[in-house]
């Protein structure tokens, strides 16, 4: 990758790093600077030398300040030495302010050199001349380049604006490198505590990754899950498959189930080279000590386990938590955890920031503060501030030795010295409302909260200001560090980092309850007129149409209007009462239970108090129905369990025969065979004390499964053939169970050898499908059980000729002739 030097006085500095470099790196010429690129504890002409080396061109930024430098002999001199025929280093000077040019400095410029009136026209008319003798230099070296990859391709916008250098990261840069080479490599994965850097490093790796049109790569798409929420309780993954899947051109990416739509895409990203980016996978990880990392949303687990195995680009990954469907899979995956910044690092940021200090002093206060990334980066911002920008001041930040380092200690003492200085502004004020959000906060939605009449202790001074005096705050916390920049994608978004939403959230929520409550009111109001406001529609009909439905149900019980927010927004506009329009129309089983861990205090056994106990109950219910539609079965069994405690309580022993039941099956799926025995016993004693003959025969053989798959198959066999004899009382015309209850039967006959027995019960159960024109399952379960039938024939036949004794004792009859 060619790139350019830039050799300036520091006392320019300022202009440097706010046009030059911006206009460089925006244009596509990347540039190496010194109080970024270079190696940290190396000596500064050890570091010029090797930047004036490896780089294809050096801009001079000529000004009276560097001409006077003490560097700008040694650096003369250098350049001079160094490819003296001028073919692939070159000094190209710019003059920013009037200064006598010296004689060794001349001799190596351009020939049509000229000190212009406009630096600004000067700097472009640089550009275009790099550009072009970059392009010449590969191919006279005849080095690799690659094609322009068009916009189509490109998919990076939803990354976060991070607004934060880079330091002290060369050895992960080169990971990323040597990945996106390594045809071996499929994932990686870096990992580490909030405000470490992750977001800035993969972010930074793109940007070089760009101004190489991107090694090669033929599709890139990007995207970040904080955009969706940063919270710990439920999070979907929904967006992302839906959008990359149309990105990627799928036929149809509403079709299929969810562990077929990430099989899918994943099939998608392997017909081209793809450089694939997740950003902040955590709040879709699961907490299980058994399963720790887990992505609990199975299209995108699905998606990560399939390119695992089969990746022809690469997928990048950033998470607070090792990813589990990587753990054995090391041979292709690779999971990196991002340290805290060395000392030398964060003096190096501090630096950047004008604070004063030795070298010694600047790398203590780098320790002190945790070698903490964001914490430093803060620490600059706020120390800036002060007059002289003296490192002594951050002794007097006060520590917060109750908050855990991995929950953001050292940033968070930070935040809260800043929270003192702003005192009772605008500034304070909108921090609290973004910690109002989970997410990025449209600035529509701050007005509406802000709009008179003020909420006590919230927002006296913002609901004066007009749109100006609001993006000077917002200005001013940028200047702060404490508001992330624009985003490119979301212009009219607020957002900052998430430990600093977090913070400033938390002391609204302790500190102003009733605040938090009114201003969460008007969100909740925000929200829910939005989609006929958009849209147009009171009813969404896409996924995207009907955020703003999750977000009021969000905020409408953080306001504490939980029963209005179930039954005005969930009801009636996302489930659409019994059309259940989100799950059924749309798939989206992992926004639906976002949506419905509103409801709950703690997902999953706990509903909100104000709920009446048939709601609660409902919730529970539905609860359990979506985790396990999603596969997540052992935390499906928390809200099952809940609500039968529930259902106990008021004395309702059909749904606590239900309840009993599924768990019965749940627990056998996951292995729990002792408790599918309980269940399974405790299904059946509260469905006896019903008049529900039909279930009191299901639940028979529900029990007679859990028996069997523990062992006790005579205990089982009886429960079945009541279960039969029952069947046959209700309706002489079938002598045999069938459909599921069949099929449970056949297994255990199957396990006692009794294969003669199942395929003549089969083949019967399957004419009666055919007559009835049966649910697809039930041709699937006749057809397996013969299937298995004829298996076990063929294995004793071929046992029986080779003189081998069958494992399992045949039935009189089960050898053919």
């Amino acid at each position: 990758m060619h790139k350019v030097f830039i050799s300036y006085s520091h006392k320019d500095a300022d202009w440097v790093k706010g046009w030059l470099l911006p206009k460089f790196e925006s244009n596509g010429v990347p540039a190496h600077v010194d109080y970024r690129d270079f190696e940290i504890g190396v000596p500064s002409l050890v570091n010029m030398e090797r930047a004036v080396e490896e780089c294809a061109k050096t801009v001079l930024v000529l000004t009276p300040n560097y001409v006077q430098s003490e560097f700008t002999n040694f650096e003369a001199i250098m350049l001079q030495t160094q490819d003296p025929i001028g073919l692939q280093k070159s000094v190209l000077p710019l003059m920013l302010h009037d200064c006598e040019l010296p004689k060794r400095l001349k001799i190596f410029t351009y020939a049509d050199f000229r000190e212009p009136e406009n630096h600004d026209t000067e700097a472009e008319r640089l550009i275009r001349q790099i550009k072009k003798d970059f392009a010449e230099i590969a191919e006279k070296d005849g080095k690799q380049t690659w094609p322009e990859l068009a916009a189509g391709h490109i998919s990076e916008h939803r990354l976060p604006p991070t607004g934060y250098e880079l330091f002290g990261r060369q050895k992960e840069i080169e990971l990323l490198n040597q990945a996106w080479t390594d045809d071996h490599t499929h994932i990686i994965s870096f990992v580490a505590y909030g405000g470490m850097g992750k977001s800035t490093l993969i972010k930074k790796w793109l940007e070089r990754m760009r101004w190489d049109n991107y090694r090669g790569a033929q599709k890139v798409f990007a995207w970040s899950f904080y955009s969706q929420g940063t919270n710990e309780r439920v999070t979907s993954a929904d967006q992302f498959i839906r959008a990359a899947l149309e990105w990627f051109g799928d036929d149809d990416p509403r079709a299929g189930s969810a562990w077929d739509k990430g099989k899918r895409l994943a099939q998608h990203i392997r017909r081209h080279k793809t450089l694939l980016l997740l950003d902040g996978l955590e709040p879709l990880q699961s907490g299980f000590e058994f399963e720790h990392g887990k992505i609990k949303d199975p299209a995108l687990s699905m998606l990560i386990s399939e390119l695992a195995k089969n990746n022809n680009g690469l997928c990048v990954i950033t998470s607070r938590e090792p990813v589990y469907e990587m753990a054995d899979k090391t041979a292709t995956c690779r999971q990196h955890s991002l340290d805290t910044i060395s000392a030398e690092a964060g003096a190096a940021l501090l630096r950047l920031r004008n604070v004063r200090g030795s070298d010694t002093e600047l790398e203590q206060a780098t320790r002190d503060f945790g070698n903490h990334a964001l914490a430093i980066n803060l620490l600059g911002a706020y120390l800036h501030e002060m007059p002289g920008h003296p490192i002594a001041e951050a002794k007097n930040i006060a520590d917060l030795p109750e908050v855990p380092v991995e929950k953001g200690r050292h940033p968070r003492r930070v935040l809260a010295a800043f929270a003192e200085r702003l005192g009772d502004g605008p500034e304070r004020e909108l921090l609290h409302l973004l910690g109002l959000f989970d997410r990025p906060a449209d600035q529509a939605a701050i007005v509406s909260v802000t709009a008179p009449p003020a909420i006590a202790g919230l927002t006296g001074h913002l609901s004066q200001l007009d749109d100006a005096g609001l993006n000077q705050t917002c200005d001013t916390l940028r200047t702060h560090k404490l508001l992330l920049p624009h985003s490119s994608h979301k212009p009219h978004s607020l957002d900052c980092h998430p430990l600093v939403r977090e913070h400033f959230g938390e002391q609204v929520q302790q500190y102003n309850p009733d605040g938090w409550r009114a201003a969460h009111s008007r969100l909740y109001d925000y929200y829910k007129n939005l989609p006929e406001k958009l849209y147009g529609k009171e009813l969404p009909d896409t996924l995207e149409e009907m955020e703003p439905l999750f977000a009021a149900v969000a905020h409408g019980c953080l306001a504490g209007r939980q029963q209005e927010a179930y039954d005005n927004i969930f009801v009636q506009q996302i489930e659409r009462v019994n059309e259940y329009f989100v799950l059924n129309k749309l798939g989206a089983f992992g926004s639906y239970l976002a949506a419905l861990s509103n409801f709950f205090e703690s997902p999953w056994g706990k509903p909100a108090n104000n709920f009446s106990d048939g709601i609660k109950a409902l919730c529970l219910s539905k609860a359990g129905f979506g985790l396990r539609a999603l596969g997540r079965l052992r935390e499906a069994a928390e809200p099952m369990q809940a609500g039968l405690e529930r259902q106990k309580q008021r004395k309702d022993w059909k749904e606590c025969a239900i309840i009993s039941g599924n768990l019965s099956e749940l627990m056998l799926t996951i292995g729990e065979v002792e408790k599918a025995v309980d269940y399974g016993r405790q299904a059946l004693e509260f469905i006896n004390k019903t008049d529900d003959d039909f279930r009191k025969e299901g639940y028979r053989t529900t029990f007679g499964d859990a028996l069997h798959q523990s062992g006790a198959l005579d205990q089982a066999e009886k429960l079945f053939h009541e279960a039969e004899a029952m069947q046959q009382k209700r309706r002489p015309d079938y002598r045999y169970l069938y459909s599921l209850q069949g099929f449970r039967f056949c297994d255990l006959l199957l396990s006692r050898g009794q294969a003669r027995e199942v395929l003549q019960r089969a083949a019967q159960t399957l004419e009666w499908a055919r007559q009835n024109n049966a649910k697809l399952l039930t041709f699937a379960l006749d057809n397996l059980s013969l299937g298995r039938a004829h298996l076990l024939l063929a294995l004793r036949l071929r046992a029986r000729q080779a003189g081998n004794i069958p494992l399992n004792p045949p039935s009189k009859g089960d050898f053919p002739d």
